[in-house]
């Protein structure tokens, strides 16, 4: 039955006869009356797995028996139509319709496998056993190679338990990179999350996280989990709302945590979602706000961490790009050191830029008191890097206050050598600032 409007594109339709012994009775206009129709792909095919649409269990089950339509639907619920069509076009299944008043009916009653199935289901199964054991010699000789590299075992465990599958493929072409592209090399080979970083494939599947986030933003939430291979500690931040403006921010937040992530002040970027509407960084142990008590207590600590903070921006600054929104929540303790993080706002080189709005600071981002005023009062693209040095004179000063500063109301220490410091970095006007991360660090050459 070629062409019948009721077959779908790529099969055919093959009628049973009504009565056993192969013979038709007939209607009033002398057509042959129909008891069932089969559906097969046409032209006929060597049973063939479809790509991507059932995965082992579904194409066992699919595959091994006639079903009936009602335990397919229960089955597969919404994907029943879409998976017995494409199990019927690759020749694996014959779909069974009733056929009346010269139409075929759907749904299918159910299916049938394929009689030459087993044989093809057989010779998958052998290219499958032959690829695992290729699969696990190659394991065998990279879990020997990487033996040498302690950072490196992570990787050798999943490798090893890992059984055969697109993961184990992965995490193999992770193990020849770590070898063959020497990326043991670099500051940050020894870290605890490095192993996440060289397992990155933009998949949110491959991270567990908690139901309540860590914190929130204007445009954001930041939620703790685990990498579920490795079980590193990971925070995931993730968007709220997925309109231009923040998308665009999201986007460059993760770029400059790739850029310059290596730097041991920089907080790193290790897997995000190819659109940007997620990443996952390390799992810091709190913010400068949740350390203000130590940061006061302690001799040094404060200075520590504005070195810190100085030295996260040095690179960038030298690259023209400027952070705009220094501030306690964004300087995090990582692994015994200070990280500068959340980029989102940051200004990117000149002739970078991107619409003026987007870059709005000092109102509804949770910056107030801290941004510079040329960054509300003036052009967000124009400023320089003494908008992040007046950030960190506000930062200064909120720490060793307990107060949360007011937009373009001077705040200073009550006493001490921070006093001088704070005063100099907050200056009304840009000029009249260090302009510079070095320059604002030999401020401290008297400070404990």
């Amino acid at each position: 039955m070629p062409g019948h409007p009721g077959v779908p594109e790529g099969l055919r339709a093959y009628a049973q006869p009504t009565h056993a012994d192969g013979t038709f009775n007939h209607d009033r206009a002398g057509r042959p009356k129909v008891r069932r129709v089969h559906l097969r792909a046409h032209p006929p095919t060597s049973p063939q797995r479809p790509d991507g649409l059932v995965n082992d269990a579904d194409w066992n089950w699919a595959t091994s028996a006639p079903r009936r339509w009602t335990t397919i639907r229960n089955k597969l619920d919404d994907r029943a139509d879409d998976v017995a069509l494409a199990l019927a076009r690759a020749g694996c299944v014959d779909l069974e319709h009733d056929y009346r008043s010269g139409t075929i009916c759907h749904p299918p009653r159910g299916w049938a496998p394929h009689p030459d199935l087993r044989a093809a289901r057989q010779e998958q199964n052998s290219q499958r056993a032959a690829r695992r054991a290729a699969q696990d010699d190659e394991v065998c000789r990279l879990a020997a190679e990487l033996a040498h590299y302690p950072a490196a075992g992570p990787l050798v465990a999943i490798l090893k338990v890992q059984r055969d599958g697109p993961y184990r493929d992965h995490v193999i072409d992770a193990a020849r990179a770590f070898l063959t592209d020497d990326i043991t090399t670099g500051t940050s080979r020894a870290a605890p999350w490095a192993a996440v970083r060289w397992l990155k494939r933009g998949a949110k599947a491959d991270y567990n996280r908690d139901h309540e986030p860590l914190a929130e933003g204007g445009q954001g939430a930041v939620y703790s989990g685990a990498h579920k291979y490795t079980r590193i500690p990971i925070a995931l931040k993730q968007l709220r709302f997925s309109d231009e403006d923040a998308l665009h921010r999201m986007r460059r937040e993760i770029s400059i945590g790739h850029l310059y992530g290596e730097h041991p002040n920089v907080m790193p970027v290790l897997d995000s979602d190819p659109d940007g509407r997620w990443f996952v960084m390390p799992l810091a142990n709190g913010s400068a706000a949740s350390h203000v008590e130590r940061l006061q207590r302690e001799t040094g600590a404060l200075r520590d961490l504005v070195t810190a903070v100085c030295e996260g921006l040095r690179c960038p600054h030298t690259d023209d790009r400027i952070h705009r929104d220094i501030k306690p929540a964004n300087v995090l303790l990582l692994n015994g050191k200070w990280v500068v993080a959340d980029w989102g706002l940051g200004r990117q080189p000149r002739g970078e830029t991107s619409i003026p709005r987007r870059t709005r600071t000092g109102t509804g981002f949770g910056s107030e008191g801290f941004a510079a005023p040329e960054l509300s009062s003036g052009s967000p693209h124009n400023v320089t890097a003494a908008a992040d040095i007046y950030s960190i004179g506000r930062l200064i000063a909120a720490i060793l206050t307990g107060e949360r500063p007011e937009q373009n109301l001077p705040l200073l220490p009550a006493s001490g050598p921070w006093i001088a410091v704070v005063a100099e970095a907050t200056h009304h006007k840009p000029t009249d600032r260090p302009q510079d991360v070095g320059e604002f660090l030999r401020l401290l050459k008297d400070i404990p």
